[in-house]
C-alpha cells in the first residue's frame, strides 16, 4: 500500500508465504558405488562408462537441479580408461562440498557434507572402511590442510581432484548423504553436526551447553554495516540501527565478536532481527530444543529471497517473520537499499517484538 508520502509500508510475511520443500528431511546413510573414476579438477565422480554419479556433485534448489560448481555432464569411458593412471585407489569417501572459507556455507553445506565424519565414532574409517581416503572437489583444495586438522587425518589420507594429472580408478566409493542441501532440505541430524563442528573448531563446549538456558528477553539486531567492502551491504543500515537503539534494541556486529560472545548474545535474546545472511545461520547451534527465539529477517519479497532461513526456522520450530523492506540497489550488483524510511521499519520491528500472538 502506498502512503501519501509515496513510500510502501513494510509487508510482513510468515512461513506460509514461502515456498518450502515438501520433503525437507534429507535421508540418512551413505551411497556406495564400485568401480568409479576420479578425474582431474572434477566436481564429482563418474561410473565405469563415464556417466556422472549425480549424488557426488554439489546440488541446490527445490528440485536439486542447480549445480553451482559445474553440471554433471558425461565423459567418454574409453578415453578415461586410455588416459588413466596406473595406480588404483581401493577405498575413498567423497564429499561434494568441503570449503571452509565462508562462515555461512561452513554451517550449511560444509556441516551437511562433512558432519557425518565428525559424528561417527570411527571418523573416516567408520564411514569408508579402515585405511580409506577422503577426496574432495578441486574447489576445496585450499581447505585441505584445515580439513585434515579438523578431522585429525594425516596428509596422505586426504586430497582434492585438483592434485590429479590423470583419471584414477577407484574400487569402492562411499558418498555420505548430506544433512542439509541448500534451498532443498535440512535434516534433524544437521543441528547436531553444526554443534559438533562449532565445538571442534572454536572450543565452545560450555557456551553451547548454556543455550539450554531461558532467554533473557533482549531484542537483538544483527548488523551487516561493518562488514568488509566486498561483502553484501544494506545501504544506510546505520540509520535503522540508530532508530532501533533508541527503542532499546542491542545492536551487534557478529564479525567483530568471538563465536562464544555471539552465542551468548543469541542465547540472551527473545527477538532476533537481521538481513538474510550468514549470521542468522549461527542460530542452528540452538537446534530444535533451544530454538524458540523469534526470528525476523529483512529482505526482498519471497520470490526474490533465499528460503534457507525460512526453511531453517521451520525445521527448528522458531517463530518466523520476514519484513519486505529491501530491494536491489540499481548501482550495485550485490547491495540492497531500503524501500521506505527507516523509522517506519523500526516501528514495524518494535511492534512485532511486542506482539504476544506469535
Amino acid at each position: 500500500m502506498l502512503t501519501p508520502a509515496g513510500f510502501h509500508e513494510p509487508v510482513v510475511l510468515e512461513l506460509a508465504d514461502f515456498r518450502l520443500p515438501t520433503t525437507p528431511e534429507p535421508p540418512d546413510g551413505v551411497i556406495l558405488r564400485h568401480n568409479v573414476w576420479l578425474c582431474p579438477e572434477a566436481s564429482g565422480l563418474y561410473d565405469a562408462a563415464g556417466q556422472p554419479i549425480v549424488e557426488s556433485f554439489l546440488r541446490r534448489g527445490f528440485d536439486l537441479g542447480h549445480y553451482p560448481h559445474g553440471r554433471p555432464d558425461p565423459v567418454d569411458g574409453a578415453t578415461l580408461a586410455a588416459t588413466a593412471a596406473d595406480d588404483v585407489v581401493k577405498h575413498i569417501v567423497y564429499v561434494p562440498y568441503a570449503g571452509m572459507t565462508h562462515f555461512g556455507h561452513l554451517l550449511t553445506e560444509f556441516a551437511g557434507n562433512v558432519g557425518s565424519l565428525l559424528e561417527d565414532p570411527g571418523g573416516l574409517d567408520g564411514i569408508g572402511g579402515v585405511g580409506s581416503v577422503l577426496v574432495v572437489p578441486a574447489r576445496a583444495a585450499t581447505s585441505c590442510a584445515a580439513l585434515a586438522e579438523l578431522l585429525g587425518l594425516p596428509a596422505n589420507r586426504l586430497f582434492s581432484t585438483a592434485s590429479l594429472t590423470r583419471p584414477v580408478q577407484v574400487v569402492q566409493a562411499v558418498i555420505p548423504r548430506p544433512s542439509m542441501m541448500n534451498r532443498h532440505g535440512i535434516a534433524h541430524r544437521h543441528f547436531g553436526h553444526v554443534r559438533r563442528l562449532l565445538s571442534r573448531l572454536y572450543g565452545v563446549h560450555a557456551e553451547l551447553a548454556a543455550l539450554a538456558e531461558p532467554d533473557r528477553g533482549e531484542k537483538l539486531y544483527l548488523s551487516r554495516s561493518r562488514l568488509s567492502a566486498d561483502s553484501r551491504h544494506i545501504l544506510a543500515e546505520e540509520d535503522l540501527e540508530r532508530e532501533l537503539a533508541i527503542a532499546g534494541w542491542r545492536i551487534v556486529y557478529p564479525e567483530q565478536l568471538p563465536l562464544a560472545a555471539q552465542l551468548d548474545r543469541l542465547a540472551a535474546a527473545r527477538t532476533i532481527v537481521g538481513g538474510v545472511g550468514s549470521a542468522l545461520h549461527t542460530l542452528m547451534a540452538f537446534g530444535e530444543s533451544f530454538g524458540r527465539r523469534r526470528v525476523i529477517t529483512l529482505g526482498q519479497s519471497a520470490e526474490f529471497g533465499n528460503p534457507n532461513i525460512a526453511l531453517q526456522a521451520a525445521r527448528q520450530g522458531m517463530p518466523f517473520r520476514h519484513v519486505v523492506c529491501l530491494e536491489r540497489d540499481a548501482s550495485s550488483q550485490k547491495d540492497l537499499r531500503f524501500l521506505m524510511p527507516t523509522a517506519r521499519i523500526a516501528a514495524q520491528l518494535e511492534a512485532l517484538a511486542a506482539d504476544p500472538r506469535w
